[in-house]
């Protein structure tokens, strides 16, 4: 029994593998062809579930990139862009106040990543809470000074607040 398990965790990771390749190609539709074979034979292989939500998100089926990436979240609690990616397939669906806690705890788990400092700024935007959208944005782009669209947010934030106080 322990020598089939042991050879349905090398399939996934082999159909892992082959995913990931078709994913460099930008063939995200073969992709998670490979990639839904991974999660078959290993149900806990979060890599490969990550990828597929990787793939989905790609192709604009943001459901099931949340389902996906629910489901590696299972078995990983620390890789930061998992929660930074299912946060992202959550304002895409546009459920702003389900995205914050998964955008929360990327930073959490990765304060050196200016695209979880952009995404809380977005989140925080669009709760209409402008004071924290603007500390955000100005944080992602002090991790990140050559970023023109942090500071284009940076400036549209801060237009909104001016435009607010007066």
């Amino acid at each position: 029994m322990r020598e089939f398990r042991q050879e349905k965790k090398e399939a996934a990771a082999a159909y892992n593998r082959e995913g990931a390749f078709y994913m460099r190609l930008g063939k995200y539709r073969e992709a998670a062809f490979y990639l839904l074979s991974a999660v078959v034979c290993d149900p806990d292989c979060w890599p490969a579930f990550f990828n597929l939500g990787n793939c989905w998100l790609k192709l604009k089926e943001y459901q099931a990139a949340i389902w996906a990436y629910e489901q590696a979240v299972r078995n990983s609690t620390e890789y930061a862009p998992l929660f930074l990616n299912l946060g992202i397939a959550h304002c895409h669906e546009g459920q702003i106040a389900e995205a914050l806690p998964y955008l929360e705890q990327a930073w959490r788990l990765d304060p050196q990543r200016s695209a979880c400092a952009a995404a809380l700024g977005y989140v925080c935007y669009k709760l209409d809470e402008l004071g924290l959208a603007w500390h955000w944005y100005a944080k992602a782009l002090q991790l990140e000074p050559e970023q023109d669209d942090y500071k284009k947010s940076l400036r549209c934030i801060g237009e909104l607040i001016s435009a607010a106080g007066q």
